[in-house]
């Protein structure tokens, strides 16, 4: 009898149908407990007061980008205020022109030194390559960028 499709077709309708019998058969589940909600013993923790003034002491006393050197702070305090004024330029030679209040423009050159004790490394077509503190760094003698509204 399994030797033909029939046969084979028999069985798995009663294999389905036992199992839709045992279905029927299974008892059903019990019903949930009813909560008991007056036993609940925990309750919500009282809200701390905020209190500013220790927060702002504690951000006064932390650097929260780190600290800056005494020596740095302290000399760029004191820098004299210039700005730049242009290039020019003589054959080959380049000149970095800048004023400073109460003064007359200055024209500086390769290894001269700014106002403040920077020291010129290169004079480009219109950013300046200078050394502070050891450090290059290349300044935009020109505004660059969007202009905004």
């Amino acid at each position: 009898m399994l030797n033909s499709s029939r046969g084979w077709l028999i069985l798995l309708a009663l294999l389905v149908l036992a199992g839709y019998v045992e279905w029927l058969l299974a008892p059903t589940p019990p019903a949930p407990r009813a909560l008991r909600r007056a036993a609940e013993p925990w309750v919500l923790p009282p809200i701390r007061k905020a209190q500013p003034e220790q927060a702002m002491a504690l951000l006064n006393k932390t650097s929260l980008w780190g600290k800056l050197p005494a020596v740095e702070a302290a000399k760029s305090a004191n820098d004299p205020e210039w700005h730049f004024l242009g290039i020019a330029t003589n054959g080959s030679e380049r000149y970095v022109l800048i004023k400073m209040e109460g003064q007359p423009e200055q024209r500086l050159t390769i290894n001269d030194k700014l106002p403040g004790g920077s020291k010129i490394l290169k004079i480009e077509n219109d950013t300046l390559c200078i050394l502070i503190d050891g450090k290059k760094r290349r300044l935009g003698i020109y505004e660059t960028g969007p202009k905004f509204l």
